[in-house]
């Protein structure tokens, strides 16, 4: 146990709550270290904190390592987002004048990594709840740790020293277009389909079903054929905690070692949540 908080955990896949502490005021090194610590041994922390500001969240992101830009430009973001910090993004189905005033709005999501598609992608992201349905809107949350550990002998020699082609483009990769069609118009980056994560040193699979389009070297039907084992065994119920968010909840979670989605929601009602992300110090490795 911490000396200066107390952590429960959330589940047995992953995930702890970190209890008695106020992430609102500055942090000494003591905590700061604690968490780290944490952060690494359960992957997904939950805290909760009601009405905290944009100033706090990003000076708590900045306990983690340096907090990442925003992915997309200015001038392609809603006109909401000048009410916010650049390091921002809202996640919501708000609309004004019928036009969303964050991104994400509405319905479910399959599992992805964030940011992924980038060369270098943030290693973690903090997701704090500000207004939430009634009902449905949760993140669940995979451990990619213990996916691989599952995977069947054969596939892990198989994928081993292969890199997966990852695109941002939601529609496209229901089809699993590939590098060949990515060409220009996508942002696309491939990385190893295993990876050694750079703070614990433990192998996580690392790909995803919304974002992930093909093994490079692969025979397409191979590749489809691999990625659906992987995929399903990533999502199997055994690793996987599925939070139902409440208002001041604030979530961190390893972007590296773990893969999220969304369930669906209400669309009559509001969802609206703001997220910050922490950069790594190196792209992901083998």
């Amino acid at each position: 146990m911490s000396k200066t908080f107390k952590i429960r955990p959330l589940g047995p896949a992953l995930g702890a709550e970190i209890l008695d502490l106020n992430i609102a005021q500055e942090l000494d090194r003591e905590t700061i270290q604690d968490l780290y610590e944490a952060w690494r041994d359960n992957i997904v922390l939950l805290f909760n904190k009601i009405h905290m500001t944009q100033t706090e969240q990003l000076r708590f992101a900045g306990c983690f390592g340096k907090v990442g830009e925003r992915p997309k430009p200015k001038e392609a973001r809603p006109e909401d987002y000048s009410k916010l910090d650049d390091a921002f993004m809202l996640v919501t189905n708000i609309r004004e004048k019928g036009k969303p005033i964050g991104t994400l709005p509405d319905g479910e999501m399959m599992f992805h990594h964030d940011t992924i598609y980038k060369p270098k992608p943030h290693i973690g992201t903090l997701l704090y709840a500000m207004e939430v349905p009634s009902r449905g809107g949760n993140t669940k949350f995979t451990n990619l740790y213990k996916a691989y550990e599952a995977l069947p002998k054969a596939i892990k020699k198989r994928v081993e020293g292969r890199k997966a082609l990852h695109l941002y483009d939601y529609d496209r990769i229901k089809e699993r277009n590939t590098a060949e069609g990515a060409g220009e118009l996508l942002e696309h980056h491939s990385h190893p389909v295993v990876i050694v994560h750079p703070r614990s040193g433990r192998k996580a699979l690392y790909v995803n079903r919304l974002m992930t389009a093909e093994i490079e070297g692969l025979p397409p039907e191979e590749s489809e054929e691999i990625l659906n084992i992987m995929f399903d065994i990533a999502e199997k119920p055994e690793h996987i905690y599925e939070h139902i968010w409440r208002p001041g909840d604030l979530i961190l979670w390893d972007n590296y070692c773990s893969s999220h989605a969304r369930t669906d929601f209400p669309n009559d009602e509001v969802r609206l949540l703001r997220r910050c992300q922490i950069e790594s110090e190196s792209a992901p490795t083998d």
